[in-house]
């Protein structure tokens, strides 16, 4: 007996620090059922103490809270059987505590299983402490800023714009009439330059004076004219945007880009060519494209539907048959990961919900698979990109969301 007791005293310190195995705790319960009462009041006061105590609660694993759980119900119903008799009287306000306790682990377990598959840890408890645990998908937001230097802030009810003699929402609602230069639109309205531009979490549609349509992704500008000129039409991309051009043999449709030029005359494509990245990435959905580098001697090259060409800073162009799905998804509203690297999973992450991502420590060349709603909140999204092996943890700078990423 003097033994056990013993090994109970040593196992209660070791729990009172948090660093009881999952085996030495199972012990420890069975050791209890099989004590003397009078021992085991003394057992049931220390157990309570030591659950009490912030850092064996931070540390408990799921599996540790739900065996501490039958634990407490064990010796809670035992209490209520024997508190009537004289030698419990002491005791009460300890079962009063387990309870108390008992609900509070009830609690970490159903939020545990609420906000994610895996074993939560301390760092994304305090993540959800310091952010509330709400970070918002992004949604329909753009400025239009008119060729007189106005900057209008459209509508975030509506998904996109028209332009024509005027310029409207898609509902046929009228946009900033009143601002627009009269005498230069009676002049030549395709020198009359407008830019279209989503912050960080925003996405917006187009539909050009030719009936071309463009939507644009989180962080991009559209630069176009209010009309476009008779030999051409020609408009300017930062960021990414999905093309579905209006054919018009007489006109060529051209898109400028960090140094790209694309020419089609009537097709679907995407074209990524963020200023961050080292490489535009132009993606043939359908039709034809030309594309080419402006003021280098390389020569141009055709897309043919199913096509990627990858352009980078050095000139060269790459061609890729690909699956076209995963570069476009973002248009229906998805995160579409096919083997898609860490890096690029996340920098599509950070754009869409206005974080910016940082690393910590080595983080594994990891590659990630399957298509997930962009409309869930962020902590969702990480919740699936855990299974990755990565853990996750967000903290607020000057008003700005950071999201450190870590190694398990």
């Amino acid at each position: 007996m003097e033994t056990n007791k013993s090994k109970i005293d040593q196992l209660l310190q070791k729990y009172k620090e948090g660093n009881c195995s999952l085996e030495e705790i199972e012990w420890l319960q069975h050791a209890l059922s099989a004590t003397d009462i009078g021992d085991q009041d003394a057992i049931d006061q220390a157990i309570v103490t030591s659950l009490l105590q912030p850092s064996a609660a931070g540390k408990m694993s799921e599996s540790r809270q739900k065996i501490v759980l039958g634990n407490i119900k064990k010796q809670i119903q035992q209490g209520t059987q024997e508190r009537d008799k004289p030698k419990f009287s002491i005791g009460w306000p300890y079962w009063a505590a387990a309870a108390c306790l008992l609900l509070f682990i009830f609690t970490m377990l159903f939020w545990q299983q609420q906000t994610s598959p895996v074993q939560a840890d301390i760092n994304l408890v305090r993540m959800q402490d310091t952010t509330g645990d709400v970070v918002n998908p992004g949604g329909n937001s753009a400025t239009l800023r008119l060729a007189n230097g106005t900057l209008l802030e459209l509508d975030k009810q509506a998904s996109g714009i028209v332009m024509g003699e005027s310029i409207t929402y898609e509902n046929g609602k009228s946009i900033a009439a009143a601002a627009l230069d009269k005498q230069a639109m009676a002049a030549d309205p395709s020198k009359l330059i407008l830019e279209l531009a989503t912050p960080l979490g925003g996405i917006y549609q187009i539909t050009l004076p030719d009936g071309t349509k463009v939507w644009l992704n989180a962080g991009s500008s559209l630069k176009y004219p209010m009309s476009f000129a008779k030999n051409e039409r020609r408009v300017r991309l930062e960021g990414e945007a999905f093309f579905e051009v209006t054919k018009d043999s007489a006109r060529p449709f051209k898109v400028l880009s960090k140094g790209q030029e694309i020419e089609v005359l009537g097709t679907a494509f995407n074209v990524n060519a963020y200023p961050d990245n080292t490489a535009i990435k132009t993606t043939l959905v359908k039709g034809k494209v030309k594309l080419s580098n402006n003021n280098r001697y390389s020569e141009a090259i055709y897309l043919l539907p199913g096509q990627q060409s990858t352009n980078t800073n050095n000139g060269k162009i790459q061609l890729a048959n690909v699956d076209t799905a995963p570069f476009t998804a973002w248009k229906e509203g998805l995160f579409y990961f096919d083997e898609t690297p860490l890096s690029d999973a996340l920098q599509q992450i950070g754009r869409w919900y206005n974080v910016e991502v940082k690393y910590k420590g080595e983080v594994p060349q990891t590659h990630f698979y399957g298509r997930i709603k962009r409309s869930k909140p962020l902590r969702e999204v990480l919740d699936v990109l855990e299974e990755g092996g990565l853990r996750f943890e967000l903290s607020k700078s000057d008003e700005k969301n950071i999201l450190y990423v870590r190694p398990l």
